[in-house]
């Protein structure tokens, strides 16, 4: 009896384990629809007195303001330059934050833009995580970057629309494209996230080593 209470116990446990795993991955439609880039901006080429300016430039789709993406950036590092303060006169719509934590742009306007001021040092580096949910109308969210040294001219690149930025990201799919303009500008995915089906498989797996041990206890 001692021996089947013990076994009752150590079936209990793995139930446990089991519906905590699931609780921390998550279930299937608790994923949310994103992506997460490495983003680092080659910033040598600036003067390193105070005054170059970073913008973050998030643009709403369906030009209601629907909110429905948000763009995060964290793990801020300047390669040895200094965080100056956020320009407010050039900062409006859906933002928050400063480079000294975390910026945040949602697409509540139609145009959003976060900017920034900074001393440059040898790079600017961050993590970027975006959502990607699609817009009805058709066209896309857009988020851009763009940097503008001390002067207040804007970093040349091959930006075909005029407006030199270094990064664009069109959400027209699930899992959009980085596109660079500039070989300034590298975008790389940091590592990988469980998929949903792979948590499922994982579950059920140890749901049927459970069951393997209820039947052994029971018969």
């Amino acid at each position: 009896m001692k021996g089947k209470m013990t076994n009752m116990k150590i079936s209990f446990l793995l139930i446990v384990a089991v519906a905590a795993l699931l609780f921390t991955f998550g279930a299937p439609t608790s994923f949310a629809t994103g992506i997460s880039l490495n983003v680092s901006i080659n910033t040598s080429g600036l003067p390193t007195t105070p005054g170059s300016e970073i913008f973050f430039i998030f643009t709403d789709g369906s030009g209601t303001g629907d909110a429905n993406n948000t763009a995060t950036l964290s793990a801020f590092a300047l390669g040895g330059g200094t965080v100056g303060t956020v320009d407010l006169a050039n900062t409006f719509g859906g933002t928050s934050g400063d480079m000294a934590s975390t910026v945040s742009l949602t697409d509540s306007s139609f145009t959003n833009v976060f900017a920034e001021t900074f001393s440059a040092g040898s790079s600017l580096s961050f993590l970027l995580n975006l959502t990607t949910n699609l817009d009805a109308g058709g066209t896309p969210d857009q988020f851009s970057v763009a940097i503008a040294d001390p002067s207040g001219a804007f970093i040349s690149t091959l930006d075909p629309t005029g407006f030199n930025n270094l990064l664009l990201i069109n959400l027209d799919s699930v899992t959009p494209s980085a596109t660079t303009y500039s070989n300034l500008v590298t975008a790389s995915l940091p590592a990988p996230v469980p998929e949903p089906g792979t948590v499922l498989l994982l579950g059920s797996g140890l749901l049927a080593l459970v069951g393997a041990g209820r039947r052994r206890i029971f018969h």
